[in-house]
């Protein structure tokens, strides 16, 4: 997205950092150098907005153990927010979680509780930076269900599972006894929101929000929804004995990121389109 505003200047003017150094080849062929992140103090850089990804997430807390889980994390914090005051960007993105709904005990939700001290930790910053310059425009989506291109483990979420089931052929197999209701969210007019909230003029959140889609969905209706747009309506889809009396709904306030998307007139995608999308990126 950047390189199709960017053109040929997006190698030089957008900045990478990951866990490694490596090259990011892009769909174009532009390629793009990535550094470690432990290499952000060591960047010269003017005015820029900060689209900050970088976390440890939650399945590597049983591979690392919590304690190092921990610090992981508290580096990256470190890193990042010392970039922030030694540079000020213009404008901020933290990338939360609706994990941080599911408790606050950081033995059984560390993953919520570190992304909600992360939530305050920024919002603080960029208030305290205010004091002495300009604010820099902060955007904190708490991120529940994406859909689109670049979706990350798809076979480890419901959206992916299903639309891999199609194109393998099916049956379409869902494994909840219970109801599990979702809402999605494009992950290009997530991307778009943000950025126009960062480099704009119009009205920029003083406090985290959900990300949820046009409607909410039960995934057996999600199943026969992406059955239909993706061409093979009627295909079976198969279930275990349900048990309608405990519903998982994991499902944002969707009031914020609607009023925020009229502001800046960005039309959030339908969920069928995402459906067909999230199918193209997948080969699908």
């Amino acid at each position: 997205m950047l390189e199709s505003s960017l053109g040929v200047l997006a190698a030089t003017r957008v900045h990478v950092f990951a866990s490694s150094r490596r090259v990011m080849r892009l769909r174009s062929g532009t390629e793009l150098e990535v550094h470690p992140l432990g290499e952000l103090p060591q960047l010269r850089i003017g005015p820029h907005v900060l689209a900050h990804y970088a976390f440890a997430t939650r399945e590597l807390v049983s591979r690392m153990g919590l304690t190092e889980y921990v610090a992981r994390n508290n580096e990256i914090t470190d890193l990042v927010t010392g970039h922030v005051r030694r540079t000020r960007p213009v404008g901020m993105t933290l990338l939360s979680s609706g994990a941080v709904y599911l408790g606050d005990d950081p033995s059984t939700n560390p993953y919520g509780v570190l992304k909600a001290r992360d939530e305050r930790l920024f919002l603080d910053l960029a208030r305290e930076l205010a004091r002495t310059g300009s604010e820099p425009r902060v955007v904190v989506p708490r991120l529940f269900n994406l859909a689109g291109p670049f979706l990350n483990k798809p076979d480890h979420y419901v959206l992916g599972s299903i639309i891999r089931d199609i194109g393998d052929g099916g049956p379409v197999q869902l494994r909840a006894t219970h109801p599990v209701v979702r809402s999605y969210v494009h992950v290009r007019d997530l991307v778009e929101l943000a950025f126009a909230v960062m480099v704009g003029d119009g009205p920029a959140p003083l406090e985290p929000f959900d990300t949820a889609g046009e409607r909410e969905i039960e995934v057996g209706e999600l199943a026969e929804l992406a059955t239909s747009v993706l061409g093979v309506p009627g295909m079976e889809i198969r279930r275990p004995p349900f048990d309608a009396t405990q519903a998982d709904r994991y499902v944002g306030d969707a009031a914020v990121i609607k009023s925020l998307a009229r502001s800046y007139e960005i039309q959030m995608q339908v969920l069928s389109s995402q459906i067909v999308d999230t199918a193209r990126y997948m080969g699908i």
